[in-house]
Formats: structure tokens, C-alpha cells, sequence
């Protein structure tokens, strides 16, 4: 293994709570209401346009502006980020220094935006660590396509098929494996069971129950 590949929300921080409220907000200026169980079913994984032009179109809204509202659910979150501390994923940073230790490249590939990676990993103290990261607006495919992860390993001149991915959800799994790269799934916000049937090497409850040995490999 050469390189380690990040996801964000869900698999870092414990952000999806404050993307579903931001998510709520705006929808509900659209009397649009969902659920968090089926944000985290459904949609956990993909980018906020994906997300956006899906929800409003299956309640037959017409007429809108996207680029306009992912700018305006982008702010929302930058709201609340702003008034809360996120949490980190129990072991993580114990983690990251293994990886470190090893000398592996690290890299984060969300769906998120890049002004929204960023505030996330400065809130956790983490943005030192990660010197390049790979964003949803940056492919045309969001998760589950392996757009992402194929552009993420690119930029830290990896093949594939060297890289290791965490990841938390259904869509980010499915990626990841037609990336062809290994992965470990988190059982931070999908049942294990799930992230089993989606293809996911190693299943674990978080960095803490992860066998280091799998990054020797």
C-alpha cells in the first residue's frame, strides 16, 4: 500500500447531522420534508448537487437555480459550522500518525466543496495535515462513480490499485471499488451489513478496531 484515501463527513468528522439541518433549511423553503434516516440512506456519499437536483426534482419542482442553492446550502453549513465544534471519529488521529509513521501519501476525496473540506478539517485542527484534497466539484460524476477517487490517486501519482480508502457510506464503497482500490468501511452512519453487500474490504466500527497491518501490505 503507497497511499491512504480519505473521505470526509461521516468517516473523519461527524458532520452529517450539520449537513442534514443545512439541507433542511433549504428545503424547507421549498415545503420540502425528509428525513435523517433517509439522507443517510439514500443520499450519504453524494455531492450536494447531486443531492439537491435529486430531492427537488422527485417533488416536481421545475424551477431553479442550482448552482444558486448548493451556494446557499453551502452557506447554511458555514453557519452552523461557525457556532459548533465537530466531532472526529473515535481513533482517527491515532490512525493518521500510523499512516504518517509508514511515510504513505494521504489525500482526502469528498463530495463536499472545497471551501466546506477546509472548515471542516481547520475545526477538527486537521487542515495541516492534508496538503492536497480532491472535491465533488471537481468531477462530473459524483460517488458512486470512481470519478473521485481515480482523480484523488492521480494527483498523488498512485495507481489504484496501491491506495487504501475510508469511507462510511453505500455510494463512497461503491466508488472506491470501481476505482479498484481497497477500502475500509466505517460503521460511523451505515449499518455493516450494508457496506458488506456494497463491496467493502474490511468492515470496522471505527480507526480504533482497524488492523494496522492492512496498511503494510
Amino acid at each position: 500500500m503507497q497511499a491512504v484515501i480519505f473521505d470526509l463527513d461521516g468517516t473523519i468528522v461527524d458532520s452529517h447531522p450539520t449537513h442534514f439541518k443545512a439541507y433542511e433549511k433549504l428545503f424547507g423553503e421549498f415545503k420540502i420534508t425528509w428525513t435523517y434516516e433517509e439522507f443517510n440512506a439514500v443520499f450519504a456519499g453524494m455531492g450536494a448537487r447531486a443531492i439537491i437536483q435529486s430531492l427537488l426534482t422527485r417533488h416536481g419542482v421545475k424551477d431553479f437555480d442550482l448552482d444558486i442553492l448548493v451556494q446557499r446550502k453551502r452557506d447554511y453549513f458555514d453557519d452552523l459550522l461557525a457556532k459548533k465544534k465537530l466531532g472526529v471519529v473515535p481513533g482517527f488521529f491515532d490512525f493518521l500518525h500510523e499512516v504518517n509513521a509508514r511515510g504513505l501519501k494521504k489525500i482526502i476525496a469528498s463530495g463536499s466543496h472545497t471551501d466546506n473540506i477546509w472548515s471542516m478539517l481547520h475545526n477538527i485542527g486537521a487542515d495541516k495535515e492534508f496538503p492536497l484534497i480532491t472535491s465533488g466539484e471537481e468531477v462530473q460524476k459524483p460517488k458512486p462513480a470512481p470519478d473521485i477517487f481515480l482523480l484523488a490517486a492521480q494527483k498523488i501519482s498512485t495507481e489504484p490499485k496501491e491506495c487504501l480508502v475510508l469511507e462510511d457510506t453505500i455510494h463512497g464503497v461503491a466508488a472506491a471499488k470501481a476505482a479498484g482500490m481497497k477500502c475500509i468501511a466505517l460503521t460511523t452512519t451505515t449499518p455493516a451489513e450494508k457496506l458488506q453487500i456494497a463491496g467493502a474490504d474490511f468492515v470496522m466500527n471505527d480507526y480504533r478496531t482497524i488492523d494496522l497491518k492492512i496498511l503494510d501490505t
